[in-house]
């Protein structure tokens, strides 16, 4: 039940980043073709961030059911968009779901599972992931070929029905002495600032980007400061310290989404414009990181105590490889040599990210267990929207244009991949503190 509500988000971003050119020639909007993918990822980290709060009013049972309701709905509601306006306003109904969805699962997964088994549940959560990347171009691909995209949405649908039976199995809402307020003001200055990101990846100018970035940054420290004092919260305690250990897990994980989103924004730009691959070649080079990522997380489930520590840590060192060595020559590597050093950045991130997942779990504060694992995925899409506007605004000062100069791309791509190699640098730094926190306690691992 959990990899179908996790394999529903993911096989959707992949399906419709296939289908939406056939999406705007036939509803034009051209001029807003990324706004589908845009609003979509900014609801989404909405309903990730509203994951704990749902599960706390509702319960695990009604807000999963909810959620998976509230990702239909909007899946029918695009499939039914006679404009390009109606499809994003639904695709914002289908991102809140979708998100909420995915924290709920996080959520679960500390919930349902002892210690000793939520690696084995995380690596195949991750699994889902990888399936969907494999899919998800190819399904997307034969709606789009077939003139039938709005079946793309429709699919969704009676999988849904299927998955809210399942919800049946899962735990009721238990009793509470006392009502609990859902966080409005929270939940509206973390939306402020989220959209000021994506907005800094629509603007051209470079003043305007670090502004708006600015004031991301700003409206999501507000957030957090207001959430600790909430009888309701979306994080955990000192969600981002650096002196306590899931601050700096989490930390750790921001920083590996900044990682490979940084890869994803321009990546498949480069091998295109500076090695004359297609689209095709291109799209599945970078699959080869998130089936390296499947992989890796898959092999070294098993792994315990110290090795799983060092795991950690070693996983932030292949990245730093993996990404520092694309930096260092994007324009005259061989595409297979690129390819190789997006598989080493994915088993870097597969091996680090699993045990990371799972310690943050375990070590979190007493009572505190289920909220800090329903937050990690805010914290993973926030690092993915920071890191994609910041190599906007890198590849912007760098002479990007519209043009797509082979020079100009060179140039943008050095910087972008040079500086987002700083990234996986300060995550390997922030991982080793972390192993240095939680190192006193391995015979607690053991035991479980």
């Amino acid at each position: 039940m959990l990899n179908v509500g996790i394999g529903l988000h993911a096989l959707d971003v992949f399906i419709i980043a296939t289908v939406m050119p056939r999406v705007v020639r036939d509803l034009g909007g051209a001029e807003y073709y990324t706004w589908a993918t845009m609003l979509y990822m900014v609801a989404s980290i909405i309903g990730t961030a509203a994951g704990n709060p749902v599960r706390q009013m509702l319960g695990s049972r009604i807000g999963y059911a909810v959620a998976a309701l509230v990702f239909a709905v909007g899946s029918a509601a695009c499939a039914l968009a006679p404009t390009m306006a109606l499809l994003l306003v639904a695709r914002t109904i289908q991102g809140l779901g979708g998100g909420t969805m995915i924290a709920l699962s996080m959520s679960l997964i500390s919930e349902l599972f002892p210690p000793h088994l939520r690696k084995r549940v995380l690596a195949l959560v991750s699994a889902a992931w990888g399936v969907a990347s494999l899919l998800g171009p190819g399904v997307g691909g034969m709606f789009a070929s077939a003139g039938m995209w709005r079946g793309a949405f429709w699919i969704n649908v009676p999988i849904v029905l299927l998955f809210m039976l399942a919800c049946i199995r899962l735990p009721k809402k238990k009793a509470r002495e006392k009502a609990i307020r859902f966080p409005y003001l929270q939940l509206a200055l973390l939306t402020a600032g989220v959209a000021a990101v994506a907005m800094a990846s629509q603007v051209a100018q470079v003043w305007a980007q670090v502004g708006l970035l600015a004031l991301a940054a700003v409206a999501v420290a507000l957030t957090i400061r207001l959430d600790q004092s909430s009888d309701n919260r979306m994080f955990p305690s000192h969600p981002l310290s650096l002196a306590r250990p899931i601050g700096t897990a989490n930390w750790v994980l921001s920083l590996s989404s900044i990682t490979h989103s940084v890869i994803g924004a321009y990546l498949p730009l480069s091998m295109q414009i500076l090695h004359g691959v297609s689209d095709e070649a291109a799209g599945y080079a970078i699959t080869a990181l998130a089936l390296s990522w499947t992989i890796a997380s898959m092999m070294t489930s098993h792994i315990h105590g110290p090795a799983a520590m060092r795991s950690i840590v070693i996983g932030q060192a292949l990245c730093v490889i993996g990404l520092g060595g694309m930096a260092l020559a994007i324009a005259d590597l061989p595409f297979l040599v690129i390819v190789a050093l997006n598989v080493v950045v994915g088993a870097g991130l597969g091996s680090s990210n699993l045990h990371l997942v799972e310690a943050s779990m375990r070590h979190a504060p007493s009572g505190e267990e289920t909220t800090t694992a329903g937050a990690i995925p805010t914290i993973r899409s926030l690092g993915i929207a920071f890191g994609s506007a910041g190599a906007g605004v890198i590849a912007n000062k760098a002479g990007l244009t519209d043009a797509l100069d082979y020079q100009d791309v060179a140039r943008a791509s050095q910087w972008v991949l040079s500086i987002g190699a700083l990234a996986p640098l300060f995550a390997m730094v922030c991982a080793m503190r972390f192993v240095r926190m939680v190192g006193a306690q391995p015979k607690a691992v053991a035991a479980d």
